[in-house]
């Protein structure tokens, strides 16, 4: 399965959160009525779909959250996912017990394939648009990667299916949102609409997306009715970054 874990490490006053999200591929040229995958040469693009949220008590320490999501990751299962992690503000002790995670084999292995990715965040955007995320990526504008997740969401590429757990939480901060400029500086941000709302989850599902090159197994496909199934044997696609 294509799976990533974006990890967002709250400080003093802020949670611990954790969103996976499945890469698939669902057809960019719908076929019409009662053609069928094998019918046509589809164009595939990549898109997501929420499979589990997390969010830890106030106050929970770093140890006991990554502990948490190690114990995830070792579940056959999910096994192949990679993990995608905010260093912002943490300290390198963090990101050291992370590494020290993947290197006595918790996390992925030995073999460089699923080495975890620490993100530390620049403020503001890109000077240009484009911006991508890449395995060996280390730093990102905070607001590029938020851009990228409203543009899947916009674009009906980012799917969190109904009555998931702890969704409803994610739902709400993602409507609480926004993006706000400095009115002195003219410097474009974003975090949440109030000082009250939370945007942790928000943050765990952005860093979810934002490696665009994550070269996994081959991704399922969406159906016609939005089911989710495997392509044929032997059947592989490529397609653009998306």
């Amino acid at each position: 399965m294509n799976l990533c874990f974006g990890l967002d490490l709250g400080q003093a006053r802020d949670y611990s959160a954790l969103v996976v999200t499945e890469r698939v591929h669902q057809v960019a040229n719908p076929r019409p009525p009662g053609e069928t995958f094998e019918d046509d040469d589809p164009t595939w693009q990549d898109a997501y779909h929420v499979r589990h949220t997390q969010r830890w008590r106030l106050g929970t320490p770093y140890p006991s959250v990554i502990a948490e999501v190690v114990e995830l990751l070792q579940r056959p299962e999910l096994a192949e996912a990679l993990l995608v992690f905010d260093r912002s503000g943490v300290g390198g002790a963090v990101a050291d017990l992370i590494d020290r995670e993947w290197r006595e084999g918790r996390l992925g292995g030995l073999d460089g394939t699923h080495l975890p990715v620490g993100l530390t965040f620049t403020a503001g955007f890109a000077p240009r648009r484009g911006a991508e995320g890449f395995l060996d990526s280390k730093t990102a504008h905070k607001g590029d990667v938020i851009r990228r997740m409203v543009t899947m969401l916009n674009t009906g590429r980012l799917l969190l299916p109904p009555g998931l757990p702890g969704g409803e939480q994610l739902e709400k901060e993602l409507r609480a949102y926004t993006v706000k400029q400095d009115k002195r500086t003219g410097y474009v941000y974003t975090e949440a609409k109030h000082e009250s709302d939370h945007d942790d989850l928000v943050v765990a599902l952005a860093l979810s997306v934002w490696i665009k090159n994550f070269y996994g197994p081959e991704p399922r496909y969406v159906t016609r009715d939005g089911s989710l199934c495997e392509k044929p044997e032997g059947e592989r696609v490529y397609t653009a970054a998306t």
